[in-house]
Formats: structure tokens, sequence, C-alpha cells
């Protein structure tokens, strides 16, 4: 199985700030938005914020998508930092702050994948001096939070306390539990959800889903790399740097 993230071009010019009709005419977009509602978060709130605020963008709601994105950002997501970063150099939902949104690619480059280092250089070039000066004082600020030194021990707590939880029921965004409902049930409890999946709001097993992880509702839950820190890590940034292979999903003893 490939951990590579279907529509990447389309998701990033979604964020970036496309044309918010044309992006969501776009099959491929809708694809990409679909693939996060079927993908179970549960004991990732990293993925949880990020897909919650790319819903929220996709819908303009642009308030509760930066409260999202700074939820997924807290968890060491870099596409929710690169997001945040992108909503201040745009003026969506905040006063445009070319400075302030220096500082957030600068967080979601600090592993160096390449797409988000060249969108923080040639921001960078925009700046003057002044600028520059408050980017830098605002991402030692934003550093103490949101930076990989703190933001992923957090995460990597949150990985091995879900792992330990394991009872076979899990969670998308905006979800309650979903192992054992019917499909009409789900839909009943998630009304909301219906933007992703069409008309059928409870997503097919064996569906696409973000790096391959379970289907929420599916009764796979356990996929090794998904709970060690270090593997999770990895794979989600050679999404961004190129393509990794994975074990198979292993059977978790819950209910198909």
């Amino acid at each position: 199985m490939e951990a590579k993230r279907i529509g990447l071009t389309v998701l990033l010019s979604l964020v970036a700030g496309a044309a918010l009709a044309a992006s969501m005419e776009d099959p491929a977009s809708r694809e990409v938005l679909a693939a996060m509602g079927r993908t179970s978060t549960w004991g990732h709130p990293d993925e949880f914020g990020e897909f919650a605020g790319m819903r929220y963008y996709a819908d303009g709601n642009y308030a509760k998508a930066m409260e999202y994105f700074r939820l997924g950002a807290r968890y060491a997501d870099k596409l929710s930092q690169l997001s945040i970063g992108l909503m201040y150099l745009h003026g969506e939902g905040v006063e445009r702050d070319p400075a302030t949104a220096y500082a957030w690619l600068s967080l979601a480059a600090e592993r160096g994948y390449p797409r988000y280092v060249a969108t923080r250089d040639e921001l960078w070039k925009t700046l003057d001096a002044a600028q520059r000066a408050q980017a830098t004082a605002t991402l030692a600020q934003l550093s103490v939070v949101y930076g990989d030194a703190v933001a992923k021990p957090r995460m990597a707590k949150e990985l091995r306390q879900a792992k330990g939880e394991m009872t076979g029921s899990y969670l998308g965004f905006g979800a309650s539990s979903v192992e054992t409902l019917t499909r009409a049930q789900f839909a009943a409890a998630n009304p909301g959800l219906g933007f992703a999946f069409g008309a059928d709001p409870m997503p097919a097993c064996g569906a696409k889903s973000i790096d391959g992880a379970p289907i929420t509702g599916c009764g796979y839950l356990y996929v090794a790399w998904r709970w060690d820190a270090k593997e999770y890590f990895r794979i989600r940034d050679a999404v961004w740097t190129g393509t990794v292979k994975v074990g198979d999903a292993e059977k978790a003893g819950v209910p198909d």
C-alpha cells in the first residue's frame, strides 16, 4: 500500500486561496474532501484539526477553519500550519498580515518539505525590514507552542494514550462513535457530513481514505504505523517528499 495523499496539487491550491467556487467544482477537490470525511481520526487530533479545517475552509467558514487548523497545528500537523499562514497572507477570516503569515509558514517548513520551503522563501523576499523583524519575533513566540520540539511529543502522547484505549469504536471529524451504527443512524447523528459523502453519508468500506488510513465504521482500527509516533511522522512526512511503502492493515478484533 502506498502512503500517498490524493490530489495534493488541488488541495494546496484550495488552501492557497484559489477561487473557492471553481475549486469546489473540481472533481479532484471533492475527492480529497470526501476521502478526509471517510478517514478515521480517532486518536489523531492532528488529522482531526486538519480535516475539519479543510471542510470549513471549503464551505467558506474561515473563522471555523482557523479554529480547527490551530488544533491541528498544536499537534505538529504541518498542513494545518501552512493553511494558517496562507490565510494570514490572503486575509481570509483575519486581517491580512504578511509577517504573521511568514511565521506560520516557517513553522510549516520546519521539516524541509520542498513546496513549503519554497512558499516560505518566496514570501520572505517580499517583506521589508520591519516586517522581517516582526516575523522573526512572532515565530519565536509561536515555536514555544507549535514548534516540533513541543508539538511532536504532544502528538506522540496522544497516540500512546489512544492505542491503550482501543475498544473498536473510533471517530471521524464531527462524528460520534460509529462502529456499531447503521448507515441511517450515522446519517441522523451527523447530518452535516452529507456534504462529503453525497447521498449516502456513511463511507463505503474499501473507498479511498487519506494515506490509506482506516475508514470510519469499517472495522479496521489498528494499522501499526499509525500508532507508532516515529513511523507515523516518517510516513506523513514522506507524503510531502515522496512516497513510502507501508504494511497492510491488521485486524483489531472488532466487528465489521
